[in-house]
């Protein structure tokens, strides 16, 4: 078997390779580059929505470098990442902890992550770059990878091979792959245990992410009370609970404001709070994971665009609405109108199928008498929301 070939092999059986890992961990990041490299996606087709005028939230992109140092700790089945500054057993600082297809994140004083494991919901954490670092199996479908340099290299004693990965399609986007932003990948793999001991993202010349473990320790005895959800925050304390999608028609008793949802097509929905009051973000869902082109957030009032600065138009059915497409991208678009008394937000991909759509949505109700239907995951999966 080629160079190659082995170190494909280790990754793709890794799970079996090993224990337990311990390591120190350090994180830089160009968060410029970063920035320009979510945009670029536009030229791979997998397009951003851009953040139209009005959008809530801070709009400024952050700028700067930052090196960052922490801890891993690992099983296959599990990860525990403590960036310095949070004391021994506790998450006071940043970090992230996921045990089997469940997680949770402290940033910012602010706990993000799933719900709690039901039977019939799971939830990969999609989106948590470290993860990547001891599931490497996760690149592999959306990767090419070639090794550059035949020869093996050495890291903390332990031989390594070098390999470069790019996107296999177009379409492919990076946080679905539990990888930073970038079009291309720096991958050391460790040859014994199939870990990756440094993954570095690149967006054409430009280094974006690097993350890399020092002084790995395999197979060591770790305390499994580690790898507890509940080290990082209860469900109830997180800002937004994500990956768990429910029929609009469910979501509709637990609101203060009337719930529409499109006619003949399926969606579910996310509900969040702010102090603004309770939002819904409904994607269309019925598959694993290709992208909702496009979605909508309905509430009160939270979590809405202010349109003052979109163009009024009229729907075809004549609802009156504001609209808002980037001068770059005019297949993108915003549209902004209320109905039933509910605020809504309609944006995406699809000049059309957001007209349709932002037209087809009407008021939902779920009969007393029937039962819920179970949970569902929705297609747009995290990030996409506005």
């Amino acid at each position: 078997m080629t160079a190659l070939g082995d170190t494909l092999e280790a990754m793709s059986t890794s799970a079996r390779r090993w224990s337990s890992l311990q390591a120190d961990l350090r994180g830089w990041v160009d968060h410029a580059a970063v920035a320009a490299a979510s945009m670029a996606q536009a030229t791979r087709g997998f397009r951003v929505v851009v953040s139209p005028p009005g959008a809530p939230g801070n709009q400024q992109a952050p700028a700067g470098m930052d090196t960052r140092r922490g801890s891993l700790q690992a099983t296959p089945e599990s990860l525990r990442v403590d960036w310095h500054g949070d004391s021994d057993g506790d998450l006071d600082s940043d970090g992230v902890v996921v045990r089997g297809l469940q997680w949770r994140r402290r940033h910012c004083g602010k706990v993000y992550g799933s719900r709690p494991a039901a039977a019939e919901f799971g939830l990969t954490a999609v989106g948590i770059s470290e993860l990547v670092l001891v599931r490497p199996w996760l690149v592999l479908s959306g990767l090419d990878l070639a090794a550059p340099r035949p020869d093996a290299q050495e890291r903390d004693g332990r031989t390594a091979t070098w390999v470069r990965g790019v996107p296999r399609d177009q379409n492919f986007a990076p946080r679905l792959h539990n990888l930073p932003e970038g079009d291309s990948y720096d991958l050391v793999v460790d040859d014994a245990t199939g870990v990756l001991l440094e993954l570095t993202a690149w967006s054409g010349e430009r280094k974006t992410e690097q993350l890399s473990l020092r002084a790995p320790r395999f197979d060591a005895p770790i305390d499994p009370r580690r790898f507890d959800l509940g080290s990082v925050g209860a469900v109830a304390e997180s800002e937004r609970l994500g990956g768990q999608a429910r029929p609009l028609a469910a979501l509709a008793r637990e609101v203060d404001f009337t719930v529409l949802a499109p006619r003949d097509l399926t969606y579910a929905g996310v509900l969040e709070n702010d102090e603004d009051g309770p939002a819904i973000v409904a994607h269309s869902y019925g598959g694993r994971l290709p992208i909702s082109r496009v979605w909508f957030v309905q509430s009160r009032g939270a979590r809405m665009a202010d349109p003052a600065e979109w163009k009024p138009i009229a729907l075809a059915d004549g609802t009156p609405a504001r609209w808002w497409s980037p001068a770059d991208d005019p297949d993108q678009g915003h549209v902004r109108f209320e109905r039933a008394g509910t605020q809504i937000w309609v944006l995406g991909h699809g000049r059309r199928e957001i007209h349709d759509l932002a037209i087809s949505l009407a008021p939902v109700s779920w009969p007393e008498s029937e039962p819920l239907p179970s949970s569902t995951q929705a297609c747009g999966g995290p990030g996409h929301e506005p």
